[in-house]
This record gives C-alpha cells, sequence and structure tokens, in this order.
C-alpha cells in the first residue's frame, strides 16, 4: 500500500513538473515558442478548412479534431517519457561517478608522516 502511495504522489509530480516545464518553456525558450505558434495557426487553417468543407466531406471536421485530440496527448505523454528517463539518468550518472569516486580513493595513497 505504501509503494502504491509513493508510486501515485510520484506520478502526480511527474504530471505536476512536466505541465511547469513546458509552461515556463513557453516564456523563456524562443524555438518552442516559435513552433508552437506554427503548430497553432497550422491546425487554425485546418478547423477552418474543414469547417468550410464540411457539407462535402462531414468527417473532416471530426477527423481533425480528433487529430488535435491525439497530438496533444502525443506531445504529453513524450514529455513525461523524456522527464522520467532524465530523473533515471540522472540517478544512473550520480551512481557511476560514486563508484568512480570510490575507485580513485581506493588506489590513493595519502602521504606519510616524516
Amino acid at each position: 500500500m505504501f509503494n502504491s502511495i509513493l508510486n501515485q504522489a510520484f506520478n502526480e509530480y511527474v504530471f505536476d513538473r512536466v505541465g511547469n516545464i513546458l509552461s515556463v518553456a513557453g516564456v523563456a525558450d524562443e524555438k518552442y515558442r516559435k513552433t508552437v505558434k506554427e503548430a497553432d495557426s497550422v491546425l487554425s487553417q485546418l478547423m477552418e478548412s474543414a469547417r468550410e468543407l464540411e457539407a462535402q466531406h462531414p468527417e473532416l471536421l471530426r477527423l481533425v479534431m480528433a487529430y488535435e485530440a491525439a497530438t496533444t496527448l502525443e506531445s504529453g505523454l513524450a514529455a513525461e517519457i523524456v522527464y522520467r528517463e532524465g530523473i533515471r539518468d540522472s540517478c544512473g550518472v550520480r551512481q557511476e561517478f560514486a563508484n568512480f569516486m570510490q575507485k580513485q580513493m581506493q588506489g590513493y595513497q595519502y602521504p606519510s608522516a616524516y
């Protein structure tokens, strides 16, 4: 039960942290902000075209909306996966560094007192 509570808390932390990172990136990262703006523009154009063609192709608007939802979900999941892997990498790098330092200290000879 304790592990379940910890897993739930960790999952909520990751979800919140990814959201915060993307919010900051939307303000601080010019390339990301530009990409989001371009994606929004393309989606708006698709929605406009789908509405204009709705009489001839009623499924088009629904498909565009479904595509938007799917790509939004995919982007969110990708960000979450990358964040989790970053945490795993960080733990692994720390462990490797600790092992390296331990080996360095084992081979270190302290100067002898005269």
